[in-house]
């Protein structure tokens, strides 16, 4: 097959497909839906001061500014964003990442943030306060078509979109990868990456800019106990078996810092971006 006559789309769909068999497989609960670990999630995302504020910085905006954040999560970005400009809609899944949202919004006394608790690919234009001047997906579009993600993104954007996605094997693809054939019997997939990303913009007739970069993001646990209940779900934990093959790998790569674990994560990341103000 000719390079200009593969389908990226399908690509996409068929890699995400692979990579989310396991959760269809095995009945977990999502992996943010708690409370605890979301918190623990914004705690840690509160100690990258420096990278957040890097983050704002090069997402152009201003007081007037109406923004969209796509998989908000706790509002890392979203709660700062919305200090500084005129409108922010979260849209967030996930019962726990919405809970510390919400109560981030409470705590920071700002009443311009609107939240829709809903996976992207299922909310409606007619919920959206569009256009918005930016729209921004940090590491979220973990739709089963990025075809139709990008899409509703065109119809909703009159300004800048920020994507930020992964380049290359994770830290975790690389974790996961080890133990997955003894846990669950079968090889693990990634999710696709930037080059499927960039290639479906492509035949959109969309050509971005790209910068790619790395990123370190620390987890830290008070004990392996602790540690081991925060990645059940993400490993998709069912069984006590399962459970002690976490353990054992959970020793092996937590780094003991003080009275800490810490699992440090290191990855290559890229900021996509496009202008549709023209």
């Amino acid at each position: 097959m000719l390079y200009d006559e593969i389908d990226w789309g399908s690509v996409w769909i068929e890699q995400m497909k692979l990579h989310n068999e396991a959760d269809e497989q095995v009945q977990q609960p999502d992996r943010w839906g708690t409370y605890a670990n979301a918190k623990r999630f914004w705690q840690s995302s509160r100690k990258s001061g420096k990278r957040l504020e890097k983050a704002l910085k090069d997402i152009k905006h201003d007081s007037d500014s109406r923004i969209l954040d796509i998989g908000a999560g706790p509002g890392s970005m979203a709660i700062l964003l919305a200090q500084r400009v005129s409108h922010v809609t979260a849209v967030e899944p996930a019962d726990g990442m919405t809970e510390v949202l919400r109560e981030n919004i409470a705590d920071n006394n700002l009443s311009n943030v609107t939240c829709i608790q809903k996976n992207w690919e299922d909310v409606s234009l007619e919920e959206l306060d569009s256009p918005y001047d930016v729209v921004v997906a940090s590491y979220s579009l973990h739709v089963p078509d990025i075809r139709e993600a990008i899409e509703k993104i065109q119809q909703v954007s009159s300004g800048k979109v920020y994507i930020y996605w992964f380049a290359g094997a994770t830290s975790w693809d690389k974790n996961y990868s080890r133990i997955w054939p003894q846990l669950h019997g079968r090889q693990y997939y990634p999710s696709p990456k930037c080059d499927v990303l960039y290639n479906v913009l492509y035949s959109m007739g969309i050509y971005p800019d790209m910068e790619n970069f790395e990123l370190t993001h620390d987890t830290r646990f008070s004990s392996l106990d602790e540690a081991v209940e925060h990645y059940k779900p993400h490993y998709k934990i069912a069984t006590n078996e399962q459970e002690q093959i976490l353990r054992s790998h959970l020793e092996q790569i937590l780094e003991k810092e003080a009275d800490e674990l810490v699992q440090v994560g290191r990855s290559s990341r890229v900021k996509i971006s496009w202008d549709n103000s023209h």
